[in-house]
């Protein structure tokens, strides 16, 4: 017959107590240094506050029943046993396990994404800016950083080549642009390549002699010269740049306002009206010159190939548009960020709500064999002190504005030597309601280098500039008594103008 298992004896208890001090906390019972005998030193247990008496005594005596990190306070041994017993409890801790175990798994894979995409993005913009980078230019020489948020002018250069040669300095075409991304206002102001101005060495040449006597710095500071303001940015391309652009955004689309139809530009032949360009259409429309306006038709030409063109690009939202920044480089250099040029982008999108003024230096090339631009001077101070103000640098005069072309005769003589000019210029004005009294020839037999739009009489200035408006071009002059002429107006052809074709 099996006995009843008896409960711990004295020596038994006070063994177990031993094991127990070697592993338990020490918020019960403290060890301190051994006696000389080997034996512990008492412990704390009389300064530890129990849940009830009965723990105390056994805690004096060095026994301790039960050390549980997880029990709840108050809570009795079998209550705690009941607790972790059940399959909720277990399910409960391997689930904020498993729970601790994801969120880890998560913040190192955040950590991965976020870590490869920095380092994408500095292979972009690294890559990016090499590319867009102006390499052995000089023109960071010439380039004045802009004041925080002041409107800036950048110079773009484009060699665009003929259909006759190759690209070079004499197919240079410039464009001043003044930037103001808080208004949102553009202005562009284009600049004759062979406009004669001194260079470094003291001398005159053409402005597109520029770069090769002082690199692109001596080009920026002529401009700059020019148009009396610090250039901030320059930005060069060349016809295979502008054509690669234009094929990389899928064709430019334009309204021309006229048949461009110019064998010096190539030999295809653009019709008037709605034309989607590519790119070896675009460079015959950006070379030719042959317009009934002159300069001034094919320097808005120009601009509005540079607006169609930044409109198609900035079409492409997002990582597209960063896209295709990242591939600018292929096509042309600069001193701009590929980061700066996203910035511009945003700023400016969507560009058809952006304010757009176009202006081209007012003058005349010069009868020569390689003839040179002069500019007129008060004309071009009058319109550089509007375009620097981001106004329209292109308005009318306020004389003009006002004048019936009804109340205005006009008489045409043809100083150029071009077989009838005069008669051409006769019907454009008459076809603009002015009343033309007379056309032919000049008396004296002289070839005039510039057209001239006469008026001797005050009162009749702003007639002639009115006239000049209709026949797109000519210096507006008193004549005084030096012509003679029963008109209110004479307008004297010379070899600058560009009849319609």
């Amino acid at each position: 017959m099996l006995g009843r298992k008896k409960g711990f004896s004295a020596s038994q208890s006070k063994r177990m107590s031993k094991r127990m001090q070697s592993s338990t906390v020490g918020s019960h019972v403290v060890r301190d240094a051994p006696t000389r005998r080997g034996k512990h030193a008492p412990s704390n247990a009389s300064s530890v506050d129990f849940a009830n008496m009965r723990r105390a005594n056994k805690a004096t005596r060095g026994y301790v029943r039960h050390v549980g990190t997880s029990a709840q306070s108050g809570e009795s041994d079998s209550a705690y046993s009941r607790r972790v017993s059940r399959l909720g409890y277990v399910q409960e801790i391997q689930r904020k396990a498993r729970h601790r175990r994801i969120l880890f798994f998560a913040l190192v894979a955040v950590l991965v994404v976020a870590v490869a995409a920095g380092v994408g993005a500095y292979t972009y913009f690294s890559s990016s800016d090499s590319k867009l980078a102006l390499g052995s230019s000089n023109a960071k020489e010439a380039l004045v950083a802009p004041a925080e948020g002041e409107p800036y002018y950048v110079l773009c250069a484009a060699e665009l080549g003929s259909a006759a040669k190759a690209r070079g300095a004499a197919t240079d075409a410039y464009l001043l642009v003044r930037v103001d991304e808080g208004a949102r206002v553009l202005s562009f102001a284009s600049i004759p390549a062979n406009l004669d101005v001194r260079l470094s060495d003291g001398k005159d040449h053409p402005l597109y002699d520029a770069r090769g006597l002082g690199g692109d710095a001596e080009l920026i500071r002529q401009v700059a010269k020019l148009a009396e303001v610090d250039v901030a940015h320059f930005a060069a391309t060349d016809e295979e740049g502008l054509s690669g652009m234009v094929d990389a955004v899928g064709g430019v689309a334009l309204t021309l306002a006229e048949e461009v139809d110019d064998p010096r530009a190539g030999t295809v032949v653009l019709p008037a009206g709605e034309q989607t360009l590519g790119g070896d259409e675009a460079l015959v429309y950006l070379r030719a010159l042959n317009f009934s306006g002159g300069f001034d038709a094919a320097s808005a030409n120009r601009v509005a190939f540079t607006l169609a063109l930044a409109q198609r690009a900035l079409a492409s939202e997002g990582l597209s548009f960063a896209s295709l920044v990242g591939e600018a480089g292929d096509y042309l250099s600069c001193d701009f960020t590929s980061s700066q040029l996203i910035a511009l982008g945003d700023a400016l999108r969507p560009l058809d709500q952006v304010t757009t003024y176009v202006c081209a230096l007012p003058g005349y090339a010069t009868d020569a064999a390689e003839p040179l631009f002069e500019y007129y001077e008060d004309e071009w101070a009058d319109m550089l002190a509007r375009f620097k103000a981001g106004e329209d640098p292109a308005i009318v005069d306020s004389s003009a504005a006002g004048v019936n072309p009804a109340e205005v005769t006009v008489e045409v003589r043809n100083g150029a030597g071009t077989t009838g000019a005069a008669g051409r210029l006769g019907e454009m004005l008459a076809s603009a309601g002015f009343k033309v009294e007379g056309t032919g020839n000049v008396d004296d037999g002289t070839v005039y280098p510039e057209t001239f739009v006469i008026y001797k009489d005050g009162a009749y200035e702003g007639a002639a500039k009115a006239v000049a408006r209709a026949a797109s071009g000519g210096r507006v002059i008193n004549g005084g008594d030096f012509y003679t002429f029963d008109t209110n107006v004479l307008v004297i052809i010379g070899k600058d103008w560009m009849p319609v074709s």
